[in-house]
């Protein structure tokens, strides 16, 4: 079984971290199409549209070899938000609350987990967290679980602004229940 994301295209963007992709030959092909289809839509000056260029390959660069990427990135002038999907070989000598970072040291309050349900995969867990750095500044965490019989898969979204993540928390669930499996081909 393979994943498959039914993701809402008006809200997020897929963000390859391997070249070529779909007809893009390099990361620079791509950041360029993309910050001029946005530019376009938007009537973005030049200024905004080497922010997108320049935002949009960071994002690209930045992907784990075992990571799917995703942005909330259609209208990058109103918010701008990253979800991290893992699929992982199923890991049984490593907890559901370890995965979900209940445990985290730089947790400022006591972490729950919470059923997460309706999703394609099937009923999962969340678990929040609100996590301090040396400065004290706070980030928002969240990660979605589900412990299949064969993988675990691992959603993570995160943000250092709170009332950010709070407007796209929805989304970010939206996504999380977009998760599926179909079968090898």
């Amino acid at each position: 079984m393979t994943l498959q994301v039914d993701f809402d295209q008006d809200l997020w963007l897929y963000v390859p971290g391997a070249w070529p992709w779909e007809g893009f030959a390099s990361i620079e092909q791509w950041r360029d199409a993309l910050a001029g289809a946005l530019a376009e839509a938007y009537r973005y000056d030049e200024p905004m549209r080497e922010w997108i260029a320049a935002t949009a390959e960071g994002l690209a660069r930045g992907v784990d070899e075992d990571e799917h990427r995703f942005a909330y990135f259609s209208r990058p002038h109103e918010a701008l938000g990253i979800a991290s999907i893992y699929e992982l070989a199923r890991a049984d000598e490593v907890s559901a609350e370890q995965m979900l970072g209940v445990h985290d040291p730089a947790a400022v309050r006591e972490v729950q987990i919470v059923p997460f349900e309706d999703g394609r995969l099937g009923p999962g867990l969340s678990a929040t967290r609100h996590v301090a750095d040396e400065t004290g500044a706070i980030t928002v965490v969240t990660h979605w679980l589900w412990r299949l019989p064969d993988r675990d898969v691992l959603m993570i979204a995160g943000d250092p602004d709170l009332a950010r993540f709070e407007t796209l928390h929805e989304d970010y669930d939206t996504l999380a229940r977009a998760i599926g499996t179909v079968p090898d081909e």
